[in-house]
């Protein structure tokens, strides 16, 4: 995906859902947000970052998305399991 592309889907588009996770305590927060395109009414997905002083956006496409989501599943089961 090109720069232009990336930027246009952080600054455009539809929230469709948005959930705000916050950590490093509640100093730092994830966002993610499913977005549309109101041409396309193509669905992807927007991870931003902030912190003090710092904001950063990272779009993910359908694909990529569920990568990333198995990658997280991963990570999280097996955190369950060593804390056992």
């Amino acid at each position: 995906m090109g720069i232009f592309r990336a930027l246009k889907q952080v600054l455009t588009g539809e929230v469709i859902q948005k959930i705000d996770t916050t950590f490093d305590s509640g100093l730092s927060t994830i966002s993610l947000r499913l977005k549309r395109d109101r041409g396309s009414e193509e669905r992807y997905v927007v991870l931003a970052a902030s912190s003090t002083g710092n904001m950063q956006y990272h779009v993910f496409e359908r694909d990529e998305f569920e990568q990333f989501s198995q990658a997280v599943e991963a990570i999280r089961n097996s955190l369950r399991q060593t804390s056992r």
